[in-house]
C-alpha cells in the first residue's frame, strides 16, 4: 500500500513539473532528465548498469529547486524519487555547476530484498555539453555503519532544457 501511495505521489509531482515546465524552461532552470547508467564499484556483475528513467528537475542557480522522477533501478525494480536541491552558480567558463540536496527514494536497495523508502543525499556535478544539454554525475559513497551498508555508485543522467 505504501508503495502505491508513493508511486502515485511521484507521478503527480512529475506531471505537475511537466505542466510547469513551460515557465521553468523559459527561465533556463527546468530540465527533462533521462536516467542512463549506474556504475557500482562492488558487485557490478550482479546489477544492471543501464538504468533507464525519466524525470523533471527545476534547479535555478543559487536558489532552492526540486526534482522528481522514476527509473528502473540496478535490480530492475521500477523506483521513484523526489526531493529538493540547491545549485551553485556556474564556474569554469560557465560549464560546471554543483548541486546538493536530498531525495526521498523508493527502490530495491539489496538483491532479492523488498523495496524500501529512504532519504538520501543528492550531490551532483553538472557539466554543460551544449547550450541546452547537460550531463549530471552524482552518486553515493560506500557506507558500512551499524545496520546500514550500501555499495558505492556513480549515476549518470542526461538533462535537456525544453524551450
Amino acid at each position: 500500500m505504501k508503495t502505491q501511495i508513493f508511486k502515485y505521489q511521484s507521478i503527480i509531482i512529475l506531471i505537475v513539473g511537466l505542466f510547469a515546465a513551460h515557465g521553468s524552461a523559459k527561465a533556463d532552470n527546468g530540465y527533462l532528465v533521462l536516467s542512463t547508467l549506474a556504475w557500482h564499484f562492488d558487485n557490478f556483475d550482479e546489477r544492471n548498469a543501464f538504468t533507464p528513467g525519466v524525470g523533471w528537475e527545476y534547479s535555478p542557480s543559487s536558489k532552492l529547486g526540486w526534482h522528481a522522477g522514476t527509473l528502473s533501478d540496478s535490480f530492475g525494480y521500477q523506483s521513484y524519487y523526489g526531493g529538493i536541491n540547491y545549485a551553485t552558480r556556474s564556474v569554469i567558463a560557465g560549464r560546471i555547476r554543483f548541486l546538493v540536496g536530498a531525495s526521498i527514494v523508493h527502490k530495491q536497495f539489496k538483491k532479492n530484498a523488498e523495496p524500501e523508502t529512504k532519504v538520501l543525499p543528492f550531490p551532483a556535478l553538472e557539466v554543460k555539453l551544449s547550450q541546452r544539454s547537460v550531463l549530471n554525475i552524482s552518486g553515493s559513497p560506500a557506507i558500512d555503519f551499524a545496520d546500514q551498508k550500501n555499495n558505492a555508485v556513480l549515476f549518470f543522467q542526461y538533462k535537456l532544457q525544453l524551450r
